[in-house]
């Protein structure tokens, strides 16, 4: 029998590659993408770090920098939002926000707390995305 490997909780990357993605996209938009999805990288951004107190998708407000645990649980919400058969609350913010928003919400937290998948960087980005 193999041992499993320990849970870790997912942390953020570093706020200075957060806050260079945010200034980039901000600068240079995302590719084709829309407005509302720029939109939603740079406000997922501005929450985890620290420009905003309030979450992008349940609005919630921490009273704390945002760790990893939060941006995760976050992320988590912004898949369900996607759906008309989530919670009620949950759709009414794709319904306001447009679903390119809360799809951004959901890529850029991904990506935030260190998946490989959500955005991808610019070639010449300075930090490592294995992780």
């Amino acid at each position: 029998m193999s041992a499993q490997p320990e849970w870790t909780p997912p942390t953020l990357r570093p706020q200075d590659e957060l806050k260079a993605m945010s200034a980039y996209v901000s600068e240079h938009g995302y590719g084709d993408e829309s407005k509302t999805y720029v939109r939603g990288i740079v406000t997922a951004l501005n929450w985890v770090t620290g420009e905003s107190d309030v979450s992008p998708i349940t609005r919630t407000r921490l009273g704390r920098p945002v760790e990893g645990m939060d941006a995760s649980g976050e992320h988590s919400r912004a898949y369900e939002a996607l759906y008309p058969t989530s919670d009620p609350a949950l759709w009414k913010v794709t319904q306001e926000q447009g679903q390119d928003y809360t799809l951004a919400v959901e890529h850029t937290l991904a990506w935030a707390t260190g998946g490989d998948i959500g955005l991808v960087v610019p070639a010449d980005w300075p930090w490592p995305q294995d992780r």
